[in-house]
């Protein structure tokens, strides 16, 4: 898949966008059969043998059955430099691993850090893969027909992607309208109401699951901004955004919106429209962020 140029240069309607502009590298998940030395969302892991597949003492839901074991965590997306011009990462490291509790549990609020037990139903690992020699045989995953883990237990499969393969693909963006402050967001939803257009759902800034760039925004963004900051009081950026849907493609986004959506078909629920199956941050969102000043701050997490 190929993203259609934009209509028209978004600067001539917004000239404080000029400067602001930055690459990001769209994934755009297939459904598929990656394997473990493939850059994927919810395929195999390249795991190292020696060491314990992550785990979680229990999730926040209360409808799922109580469990005696801790609850595996799944594979959220393991991406490799080699594939992801814009993946930002530390020196030496060339492989991202991502898993999580598979339930709303990942939706809340929590910062985490590679081994930080603060955030247990989130994990990041940045791994050199030249360092792993002998791969764990049988990583304890949910079936990925039934959801079910070996032990009985059901998964809520809303947070259960789907093993997608990866057909990444750069592109030029811009961003949310709150990123540039109150007065430049009030100014855009002035110009929508006068254009007939939407900039903050069919925007300038890329749509779907990508690495690098502008953080991800649901309209409920520009009040959260305040917390995308680091502890040592640096602005973090985006690592990593999961998105429940790669194309907002209604009637209501074209043929008027400043970028004009890929071609795919209409409606809910098809493999390319929702191909990882995930329902993340309210059917939205769950945006990754990093620390630019050093590796060693905590990555957090937020549900947009």
């Amino acid at each position: 898949m190929r993203t259609p140029p934009p209509p028209s240069d978004i600067t001539t309607i917004f000239p404080a966008l000029r400067g602001y502009e930055r690459t990001t590298t769209m994934l755009h998940p297939t459904p598929g059969d990656p394997g473990v030395r493939d850059s994927s969302i919810g395929g195999p892991l390249l795991w190292p043998a020696d060491e314990p597949w992550p785990r979680h003492a229990y999730g926040s839901r209360s409808d799922r059955a109580p469990q005696t074991e801790p609850l595996p965590l799944v594979p959220g997306a393991q991406l490799w430099v080699r594939d992801l011009p814009d993946l930002p990462h530390p020196p030496g490291k060339d492989l991202l691993q991502v898993l999580w509790v598979p339930d709303d549990s990942v939706d809340c609020l929590y910062g985490s850090q590679q081994g930080d037990p603060v955030d247990e139903y989130f994990r990041v690992f940045w791994r050199d893969s030249a360092d792993i020699t002998d791969l764990l045989p049988n990583p304890p995953l949910p079936d990925p027909d039934t959801g079910v883990r070996d032990d009985g237990i059901l998964v809520d499969d809303s947070y259960l992607p789907v093993p997608c393969t990866l057909d990444p693909e750069q592109v030029t963006e811009y961003p949310p309208a709150w990123i540039l402050g109150e007065e430049f967001y009030d100014h855009v939803r002035e110009q929508d109401e006068r254009l007939g257009t939407w900039y903050q759902a069919v925007n300038t800034h890329a749509d779907g699951c990508k690495v690098g760039g502008w953080p991800a925004d649901s309209n409920i963004g520009g009040p959260y901004h305040g917390w995308f900051t680091c502890d040592c009081g640096t602005r973090m950026e985006a690592l990593l955004t999961i998105a429940s849907m790669e194309v907002r493609h209604t009637p209501a986004t074209a043929p008027s919106s400043y970028r004009t959506p890929a071609e795919q078909p209409m409606g809910m629920g098809t493999a390319l429209t929702e191909p990882t199956g995930l329902a993340v941050g309210d059917h939205t969102y769950l945006q990754i962020f990093y620390c630019p000043t050093s590796w060693d701050h905590p990555i957090r997490r937020y549900p947009m």
